[in-house]
């Protein structure tokens, strides 16, 4: 992912997803600007003036404690972290059925292994959960009651999840 990408991946996101989960620019900026090696685009060579885009992948070292919010700027990345937080991964509609998502994923996956993290971790919204259980990912226990405000902001039904790398 380029800088470059946000304007496409801004337009991305809001095929994939309703209002309430849309996040801003700076977010994006943000994470690209933290974790350059695991932020990912799909794209296509596309003819002047139409977008190329077939999908994005937002991911980042983590430390499997409480997910970050929606649409927060992060000063750093927790020290140590161990987890791989794959935070968005969306495809827009033309791409969904072609693999897009899961070549993201696995891409990026590989990134995470090669920069050492062995477990990864994701909040899986209500409608997708069945998806990432398919592909080994299981709900994860976070004590407190910090971890179900967070997941409030992701809309009913979303799950906090995580299995072992690779995938």
């Amino acid at each position: 992912m380029l800088a470059g990408d946000v304007d496409g991946i801004l337009a991305a996101q809001t095929l994939a997803y309703p209002d309430f989960l849309l996040e801003s620019a700076g977010f994006f900026q943000n994470r690209l600007a933290l974790a350059p090696s695991h932020c990912w685009v799909a794209d296509t060579a596309a003819p002047a003036g139409r977008d190329g885009l077939l999908g994005y992948l937002i991911s980042y070292p983590w430390d499997a404690g409480l997910p970050p919010a929606l649409d927060v700027a992060l000063e750093s990345l927790p020290a140590g972290a161990d987890h791989w937080f794959l935070h968005d991964c969306a495809v827009v509609p033309r791409a969904q059925g072609l693999g897009v998502g899961q070549a993201l994923v696995r891409a990026a996956a590989g990134s995470a292994l090669e920069h050492g993290l062995r477990r990864a971790s994701l909040v899986s919204l209500g409608s997708a959960t069945g998806y990432w259980r398919r592909q080994g990912y299981a709900p994860m226990a976070v004590a407190g009651a910090g971890l179900a405000a967070k997941l409030a902001g992701y809309g009913p039904q979303a799950q906090y999840m995580a299995r072992e790398l690779p995938l």
